[in-house]
């Protein structure tokens, strides 16, 4: 069984639920989360350190992220896929992103900054 979101806004002190609607694509709502994590961080602040990143299972991250206490936070999205194939993946990826060394997650940082063209700063001085 899904899960079900609703939500409302308030419209002359009484609730009306907003009409949900599929987001195109999921590149869409991966570049919107890239560039204001606040979206599904907040109050938490998260540091992007990776988009489509490989990982030896075959599979590419969406958005690896890091939290203020150094924690990696792996972001998928899925649309039109069960569960089970949902859960899989994401076991696949936490199980290689927990045996991540330092070293590992600064290469991704570099990759990652290095393919958006920004200046090469380090993962150390990004945090």
């Amino acid at each position: 069984m899904g899960v079900q979101t609703g939500f409302w806004r308030i419209q002359q002190d009484r609730p009306v639920r907003i009409q949900s609607t599929a987001i195109d694509y999921e590149k869409r709502l991966e570049t919107l989360i890239e560039t204001d994590c606040s979206i599904i961080a907040e109050p938490r602040r998260w540091l992007v350190i990776g988009r489509q990143v490989p990982t030896v299972h075959g599979g590419f991250i969406d958005l690896l992220a890091m939290d203020e206490t150094g924690a990696l936070i792996v972001v998928e999205l899925k649309r039109d896929r069960t569960d089970r194939e949902v859960v899989s993946q994401a076991l696949d990826y936490a199980s290689w992103v927990q045996d991540l060394q330092y070293e590992d997650v600064a290469t991704v940082f570099e990759d990652y900054q290095r393919r958006r063209g920004n200046k090469a700063v380090s993962l150390q001085d990004a945090f």
